[in-house]
């Protein structure tokens, strides 16, 4: 059975869950779910986790994300993007901003700060989608979520497109954040284009297109990759039935820690647990067997 996640180069044009849909056809996992939906237009890491690996998702979906964006300049978008209905800004005659300008403008945009979500993303009102409401016209109120834009480059400059990249934490929204960065410089923007090359420590190389999945099914990152930034402990084959009984086991190594991976002595992550007055309780446990 297939364990960890899958690291999809999702490409453009489809849907996150029809990338899902093709890796379930493709490889059969029992379970599988996506972390981190990217937009249809949207392509790059799409982090796809099977089976045992989806009781890990929260520890990809939590890193920190990198993108390659490309921000058109003298328009804006309904959407924050090219689906939308795109507009002329009043103001996009000519511009005269070099790269050194254009950095210095979105050199503000770095830190921690607060965001607002917008109205066509996946978030929920009252179990209702906010894109579903926007394409009826309506407008909600969204409260501001703090992220961190860790870093903002400007690569580059044609005309009077951009070309950005982007490392920002869980929940940042690119659109957004472009659409931003267009009313600061008074010309307007949206994205245009948008890659996701990195999370955490997962990189762009270890990726996998569609059409090579099943002949790269090695390439899929294990569950020991997934924590290996986890503090970790090793525990006996006895210990690892105790604490698959329920029980806590003790320790003298630790006395209290929130999470820590616990491995055997083949150093497979069995579970994730918690440390509580020197006694490690069991918080999530891998099932090889399932």
């Amino acid at each position: 059975m297939i364990n960890g996640v899958l690291l999809l180069d999702k490409p453009k044009n489809i849907s996150s869950n029809k990338a899902l849909y093709i890796i379930k056809k493709k490889l059969s996992p029992k379970k599988a779910g996506i972390v981190g939906i990217l937009d249809p237009l949207a392509s790059g890491m799409l982090p796809i986790v099977m089976n045992e690996g989806t009781k890990l998702a929260k520890y990809i979906e939590n890193e920190n994300k990198e993108y390659l964006v490309t921000a058109k300049l003298g328009y804006t978008s309904t959407t924050g993007d090219g689906e939308g209905t795109i507009i002329a800004f009043k103001n996009s005659t000519s511009f005269k901003f070099t790269k050194k300008s254009l950095q210095e403008v979105v050199n503000k945009f770095k830190g921690i700060q607060k965001q607002i979500p917008p109205m066509y993303s996946g978030l929920k009102v009252n179990g209702i989608k906010l894109y579903k409401l926007a394409r009826q016209g309506i407008s909600v109120k969204r409260e501001p979520r703090v992220i961190n834009i860790t870093d903002l480059e400007v690569i580059s400059l044609d005309n009077n497109e951009v070309f950005l990249k982007i490392s920002c934490s869980k929940g940042t929204y690119i659109r957004t954040l472009v659409e931003s960065i267009g009313d600061s410089l008074g010309t307007g923007a949206y994205t245009k284009d948008l890659r996701r090359i990195r999370i955490g420590s997962f990189q762009e190389n270890e990726m996998i297109s569609l059409d090579e999945v099943s002949e790269n099914q090695h390439k899929i990152i294990s569950l020991e990759s997934i924590t290996k930034n986890m503090l970790s402990i090793s525990i006996t084959d006895e210990q690892c039935r105790t604490l698959r009984y329920g029980q806590t086991i003790y320790t003298k190594i630790y006395e209290n820690i929130d999470e820590i991976a616990l491995k055997n002595s083949n150093s497979n992550l069995i579970g994730i647990g918690m440390i509580v007055n020197n006694h490690i309780h069991i918080k999530r446990l891998i099932n090889f067997n399932e």
